[in-house]
């Protein structure tokens, strides 16, 4: 039996004696380890912490569905309110505000009244003299309108006062008829109710000549423009954007994260956001305009992107019980800063003069902030109250950031090096851009509007002008003095290249002028008090001439303006109007661009250093932050792309959007810094970690806000293109150029045991 020699038995003994001493060691590890484990969970059991782990665990199990239930009843009263804001899209308020030049404008409007024009004007065959005088009668006749006049009745105004008919009939070349005579025109002033009330006095301008059967006419003025703009700003035409881009974040919510019911209750909570947005503009007094218009989207977007991060978490610790506890303490830290930063990219947009774009950098801040609640609070209760169960990990979206990690961590100066490079070439095109402001490049291109304007524009008279407003003062001047003087500044100013055509009051008098056939009674008589009050205000003291031009350009306004104080230094003149006050727009929106820009990035980097408790780390988290900008503005520089009031909102904006996902990279960064000591493992924990969130936010808040590029309101497609553009080129410096600036340098540590086996766990992808 035993064929062991007596040594080989010992040694078999002794074996066997040291695999028991071995064994008992590893038990009385063991039973310490579960000790100790059973000690710290007990401690922990009763922690502050594990308190309030506890209670926000119940609150959403016992309120997630009354929570819900009491929005659903308070989403018809913020409906409610909602619809009660009023809108406004003059083109008087997209110009700048709080700056000399407007002052100067308002004072004239206030001075010669604020009436504004309507040109009508036909092509050959032209109607008949008795129509086009029975239309003028009409449209007269209207509550909106103070006078219709004919070129014929302007004609007979001066032919009244002894003005020869060649005469009288080439004053009004380059104002009312071409030096041609290939169109007829009529001139339309609408008083202050017809201002009031402008879409309906346009209609029924229109509703006049189509009775009388001239519905083939040309309408130009800005009452036109304004009345366009509020047809294509209407709350049906806005309806159909937002409808589109709720169907779109539907869709992509549901491809996220597989659940249709959940998404459908989860695009809820975006209606009850955007309510409570829209109840913020009525109860703050500000009215609705284009640029607000799109508020709803960017409201979506931002409560859809909030969602998106937290149940990218609650995928990632599900199905532990305290998932959403979990979520919410891994959302809660970068959410919050990422809230702060966009509030501070919109409210930076303060510093604009321009129009509206104030007052839409402080309502989209609330509407931000409602975005923070909503998306980071109420979602837990949806995913609670639905029961919501994510669905398995996408391993060939976690392969692929997989391998995006382990080229970043092993290989980052062949993405730095690129990266920089791309960058500084597009920046290099900063300096080229420019700003641009022009009511009609508000309208499509393709609008009937548009093309009617232009094509007077081209053969008749430009739609901008330059006023100029002569001061006699006090002097005892007589009248035909005064009208003397008048046709010397006339003279004048004519004389300056770019200048086509100069109106007055003296057009309406002879060339030889007599007191004794002149007075103030006999021009009332003939052509109407109207045209003394637009022309002539303050008894006499006050004359108006209104000058036309070539070319109304911006650069070429700027030039003529220039030009004309030059040549009436010595002139009691001064030069105000919508020309000049246009031309002071483009400068006020590039300093504003640039301006809130910068203070937004000031801002964004003092919050980005007290988030990261470094400064070192927080300039150099700001390099990638700043590369979306740097392409997407270099590349309009290169490309000659003029700034608008949409495109400059877009900066800051973008900035803020872009801090979001660093600050989620970033956070889970650190953290995993601190457990493991290692950048390299870090740095692609982070990826692994965050990496999808980030991307889908991107996604569903560039595509939605992309919808906005159908609008027919150019500076919010631009503004929708745009940023779609800044949020896809974020994902570069979020996800490319931040890892690869943080793993240079780092090598891969040997770990201890217990970090170690985690570390080789299967990372679940948040998805």
């Amino acid at each position: 039996m035993f064929n062991h020699e007596p040594r080989d038995l010992r040694r078999i003994l002794c074996g066997e004696i040291k695999i028991q001493r071995n064994a008992i060691r590893i038990a009385i590890v063991v039973t310490q380890a579960r000790c100790k484990f059973d000690t710290k969970n007990g401690a922990e059991a009763n922690s502050p912490f594990s308190r309030r782990v506890c209670m926000v665990s119940d609150f959403y199990i016992r309120q997630s569905v009354p929570l819900l239930l009491c929005c659903l009843v308070v989403l018809p009263v913020l409906t409610f309110l909602g619809e009660q804001v009023s809108s406004n899209n003059d083109i008087e308020t997209w110009l700048p505000r709080n700056s000399e030049i407007r002052d100067n404008y308002d004072s004239f409007c206030d001075t010669f009244g604020r009436d504004e024009t309507v040109l009508i004007a036909f092509e050959r065959p032209f109607p008949e003299a008795d129509r086009l005088q029975a239309a003028s009668d009409r449209i007269t006749g209207l509550p909106g309108v103070s006078v219709c006049w004919t070129r014929r009745r302007i004609v007979e105004s001066m032919l009244s006062n002894h003005v020869q008919q060649d005469t009288a009939n080439d004053r009004l070349v380059n104002l009312l008829t071409t030096p041609e005579n290939d169109l007829e025109t009529m001139l339309v002033s609408i008083n202050e109710h017809g201002i009031a009330r402008r879409g309906q006095t346009v209609a029924e301008i229109r509703g006049q000549l189509a009775y009388c059967g001239m519905d083939t006419a040309i309408l130009a003025g800005g009452p036109i423009v304004a009345t366009q703009l509020d047809h294509l700003g209407s709350r049906k035409r806005a309806s159909f954007l937002f409808s589109l881009t709720l169907v779109i974040c539907l869709v992509l919510l549901r491809l996220n994260i597989g659940c249709w019911k959940t998404s459908a209750a989860l695009m809820l909570t975006n209606i009850l956001c955007i309510e409570m947005t829209l109840s913020a503009i009525w109860a703050t007094g500000y009215e609705m305009n284009f640029l607000m218009s799109s508020l709803p989207v960017m409201v979506m977007v931002f409560t859809t992107a909030a969602a998106i991060h937290f149940i990218g978490h609650y995928r990632h610790d599900y199905p532990h019980a305290d998932a959403v506890e979990r979520s919410l303490s891994s959302v809660i830290r970068p959410s919050s800063f990422a809230t702060l930063t966009t509030i501070i990219g919109l409210a930076c947009l303060a510093v604009s003069d321009v129009g509206p774009i104030p007052a839409f950098g402080v309502v989209a801040a609330i509407g931000t902030f409602f975005s923070f609640i909503v998306g980071v609070f109420l979602t837990p209760a949806v995913l609670v109250a639905l029961k919501y169960a994510p669905s398995s990990t996408n391993y060939t979206r976690e392969r692929s950031l997989q391998k995006l990690a382990m080229f970043i961590v092993n290989r980052p100066w062949r993405v730095i090096v690129p990266g920089l490079v791309v960058t500084a070439v597009c920046a290099v095109g900063l300096q080229n851009l420019r700003s641009l402001i022009d009511p009609l490049e508000f309208l499509p291109e393709d609008d009937r509007v548009v093309l009617d304007t232009r094509l007077l524009a081209r053969t008749l008279t430009s739609p901008t002008s330059i006023e100029a407003v002569v001061d006699f003062g006090k002097s005892d001047t007589s009248f035909v003095h005064r009208l003397r003087e008048i046709r010397d500044i006339e003279s004048a100013v004519t004389g300056v290249p770019n200048v086509c055509h100069a109106f007055s009051l003296a057009d309406f008098f002879p060339e030889e002028l007599s007191e004794n056939t002149l007075s103030l009674s006999s021009l009332g008589a003939a052509s109407g008090s109207t045209a003394v009050g637009g022309l002539m205000a303050d008894g006499s003291r006050l004359w108006r001439i209104s000058l036309r031009l070539d070319d109304d350009s911006p650069a070429s306004v700027k030039q003529t303006v220039a030009a004309l104080k030059s040549r009436c230094a010595d002139m009691p003149v001064a030069f105000t109007g919508i020309g000049p006050l246009l031309e002071n727009a483009q400068v006020q929106i590039f300093d504003g661009f640039w301006k809130s820009f910068a203070s937004a990035f000031v801002l964004i980097t003092v919050v980005m250093v007290i988030a990261l408790r470094s400064l070192t780390a927080g300039l150099v988290a700001m390099i990638p932050n700043l590369t979306p900008i740097l392409l997407v503005f270099g590349a309009l520089g290169w490309w000659d792309y003029p700034i608008d009031i949409g495109i400059m909102m877009t900066a800051s904006i973008a900035l803020g959007l872009a801090v979001d996902g660093t600050f989620h990279f970033l956070f889970s960064y650190r953290d995993s810094h601190t457990l493991q000591g290692c950048r390299y493992r870090a740095v692609r924990k982070a990826l692994l970690q965050t990496g999808m969130p980030i991307i889908s936010s991107a996604v569903i808040s560039g595509t939605g806000l992309l919808a906005l590029g159908l609008s027919p309101f150019r500076p919010t497609m631009r503004f929708g293109v745009l940023m779609f553009c800044l949020l896809i080129a974020a994902l570069v410096g979020d996800l490319i150029l931040l890892p690869a600036f943080l793993a240079i340098g780092s090598r891969r540590k040997r770990l201890s045991p217990q970090v170690s086996a985690s570390e080789h766990e299967t990372p679940r992808v948040a998805a």
